[in-house]
């Protein structure tokens, strides 16, 4: 009797602690942590964290591979915009990989679609020449992302991107890139998706960038204020982008 009642705690607690063990991932899924790296521009610290959800996401379970990629998404656009290509190949790679993987049991998944036409796209950054033929395979997978779910943030953020991006002879609009941030942002409000996520910050300053490279200053200049209200201390539109633009244009 006594032993058959130790088996039942010891099956308990078993139980128990692989509740917390998945509890815990959800809770500590590294956001935290990965946005203060990123507002205080620490990629390096970045890179630490990212490598250790590498290690411990789950292969099989979605969920956590798609808040990997988001780090390697992260982490590879920086690697492009500071022209350390060979690594961000690398990245590119490991990605899609992974996208490829998921989308074999998730057929639908709008957010895979756009992450895949965002690693083409990522791909173009690297090398320019591939663009003809890689610009209409990325927008492919967008705009699936999209007709799947038209009120997907990453499908958003990614049509987004293109339509600033892509020169206007080639079907750029950085007007048009407005309304898709604009989705976007609502989407992470909506959804309560805002409190140290770095994703939702870098969106809206990219909305910031895109008001004012149509000419809407003011409306740039409540963009990063609000930037600035939310999330103290973001280094990139504090520092930089927001005293940069008052220089610019002389406000106040």
């Amino acid at each position: 009797m006594e032993r058959s009642q130790h088996i039942t705690r010891l099956a308990l607690v078993m139980m128990i602690l692989l509740l917390l063990t998945q509890w815990g991932w959800s809770q500590n899924s590294y956001r935290d942590s990965i946005y203060k790296a990123y507002s205080r521009g620490k990629m390096d610290k970045w890179l630490t964290i990212m490598q250790v959800c590498e290690k411990n996401a789950d292969q099989h379970n979605l969920n956590q591979q798609l808040e990997l990629l988001s780090y390697y998404y992260g982490y590879t656009a920086w690697l492009i915009g500071a022209e350390k290509y060979d690594t961000a190949e690398v990245y590119i790679d490991k990605s899609e990989a992974i996208i490829d993987d998921l989308l074999e049991d998730s057929p639908e998944n709008p957010t895979l679609f756009a992450y895949k036409g965002a690693y083409i796209a990522f791909t173009i950054g690297i090398t320019k020449l591939k663009a003809i033929y890689l610009g209409p395979r990325s927008m492919k997978f967008i705009n699936k992302s999209l007709e799947l779910d038209p009120e997907n943030i990453q499908g958003n953020i990614e049509k987004g991107n293109s339509m600033y991006y892509r020169p206007a002879a080639f079907g750029g609009d950085k007007t048009e890139a407005i309304d898709y941030y604009l989705k976007a942002i609502k989407s992470f409000e909506k959804q309560g998706l805002v409190v140290n996520n770095w994703m939702y910050i870098n969106t809206m300053t990219a909305l910031g960038q895109a008001y004012e490279a149509t000419d809407q200053v003011q409306l740039a200049k409540l963009c990063y204020e609000k930037i600035i209200r939310i999330f103290p201390n973001f280094m990139w539109v504090e520092d930089e982008l927001y005293p940069d633009l008052l220089k610019r244009h002389h406000l106040k």
